[in-house]
């Protein structure tokens, strides 16, 4: 990469998160692009694991937060997003398609599914379904994106929100907008090592013109301020505890309701990237069109409800884009792709390098039985600093490990650990094999017991990856 200023979708690249759209497929003498599309990223190997891992967090997380676990299907009846109004107002950015003379769409969003399993529960068990009703998916959606604005990962057509819908009484919505900020903080600083309150985040509360209340957005005066009067205290009650700062824009709401966005900050020299991450946003639309106001009344004595859309991360794909411009590749051990690499120092002394290959093996495999992805890169003494620089600057594990001459003779084994707080190395002396594996779980257990205590799961997809070194 030469002194070019790398951006996240280098950064994805070299850790093996996504296939550059522009790199050609052998033999097929094609780019990727041309085969999957545009905007729609592909997801390595890497990716996959990080994918994977992420989505047992996020299931785990909101499980034990009393949300309801989801999974809707990726097209549609066009008749399902008639009922919503996304027909009418959001057909331009909708895939719409043909099966068998009927109409069917891609889904956009995953809120009219969401809402139907909601209608479906109290169809079924009348008022023993208690509100809040709080309902999760970690749900693909697509949207048509023009080609001119997809951009990596942070603009795409095809996406994956962490994405859930709380059902609310208005007695009941200024606490709930205040949790789902604390879930969205638990989650950002517990599984990604983000500080909230710093820098490089802030809030935005969207209100309506309210001049324009029944044009441009829909619904009454007293709802829009309702829900603006909800939203605002529990935006100046996030900022007091969590030191964000905050800002307001006026005519910046959805025409469905006002909305908090969550905002991070990426800078870069002179220059600076704002990104949408996690959102919370109230909306008058859809209980109206599927006449949510009406159950609410038969069945809680109410029609004061909200219905409350929220992602913590947002898009998965613009966040881990983000994400990675912020951290400039470095992730965290329980999410990296490979998060220990044994490097094999051989001497050329057919004795000395068996016992070497003998040693990286054995943890090799231990490794990979405790639940680990590990991979081994064999180098020499006279290589080792050229070998160590590309894999600091591409794939980055978290964890080295050092097999050489001089770990032979003293019976021994180096670990590097890559310390975020020091944005370095330290090294550590253990005595074999074992111990190795010992001190590696110890480091591990540290990250993973911070993703315990808010998920319940401790995630561990074990592999190979030796061919990434």
């Amino acid at each position: 990469m030469g002194s070019q200023v790398k951006d996240h979708v280098d950064f994805a690249y070299e850790l093996d998160l996504v296939v550059k759209p522009d790199s050609t497929v052998p033999l097929l003498g094609r780019e990727f692009n041309y085969y999957v599309g545009s905007g729609i990223p592909l997801f390595s190997i890497g990716g996959g694991y990080l994918r994977y891992v992420l989505q047992q967090v996020l299931v785990g997380f909101h499980a034990r937060r009393g949300y309801f676990i989801a999974e809707t299907p990726i097209i549609a009846s066009s008749e399902l997003f008639k009922l919503s109004g996304h027909m009418d107002f959001y057909r331009g950015n909708m895939f719409v398609f043909d099966i068998e003379g009927k109409e069917f769409v891609i889904k956009p969003m995953n809120c009219p599914y969401h809402l139907l399993l909601f209608l479906n529960h109290v169809a079924r068990y009348r008022g023993k379904v208690r509100l809040p009703f709080k309902v999760f998916e970690v749900g693909r959606v697509h949207r048509y994106e023009p080609s001119g604005s997809v951009y990596g990962l942070l603009r795409v057509r095809g996406f994956t929100q962490d994405d859930a819908h709380i059902i609310a009484l208005e007695s009941d919505a200024l606490d709930t907008v205040f949790n789902v900020f604390k879930e969205m903080v638990q989650l950002l600083e517990g599984v990604f090592g983000l500080e909230v309150g710093s820098e490089n985040i802030y809030i935005r509360l969207s209100v309506s013109d309210k001049s324009l209340i029944g044009r441009e957005f829909m619904g009454t005066l007293e709802e829009w301020e309702a829900a603006e009067r909800a939203l605002e205290e529990a935006s100046r009650a996030i900022e007091g505890k969590y030191g964000v700062s905050r800002v307001v824009g006026v005519g910046e709401a959805a025409f469905y309701g006002p909305k908090i966005d969550v905002m991070m900050v990426v800078k870069g020299g002179a220059t600076a990237k704002e990104w949408q991450m996690g959102t919370i946003q109230f909306d008058f639309n859809l209980p109206r069109r599927f006449k949510v106001y009406d159950v609410v009344k038969e069945l809680y004595g109410d029609t004061r409800v909200f219905i409350i859309h929220r992602a913590l991360l947002g898009s998965i794909e613009r966040f881990l884009g983000g994400y990675l411009e912020l951290s400039k590749g470095r992730l965290p051990v329980h999410l990296a792709p490979l998060q220990i690499a044994i490097t094999l120092i051989k001497t050329g002394d057919e004795g000395v390098d068996k016992e070497i290959e003998s040693r990286a093996l054995e943890l090799k495999n231990k490794l990979l039985e405790n639940g680990f992805r590990v991979g081994i890169k064999e180098t020499t003494k006279t290589s080792i600093g050229g070998d160590i620089r590309h894999i600091e600057t591409t794939i980055k594990p978290p964890i080295l490990v050092f097999i050489g001459e001089k770990e032979v003779k003293e019976s021994t084994l180096t670990l590097s650990i890559y310390t975020k707080k020091g944005r370095t190395r330290k090294q550590l002396k253990v005595k074999n094999v074992t111990e190795a594996v010992e001190e590696i779980e110890k480091i591990v257990g540290e990250e993973e017991a911070k993703i315990k205590e808010i998920a319940g799961v401790n995630p561990r997809i074990p592999a190979d990856l030796t061919h990434t070194l």
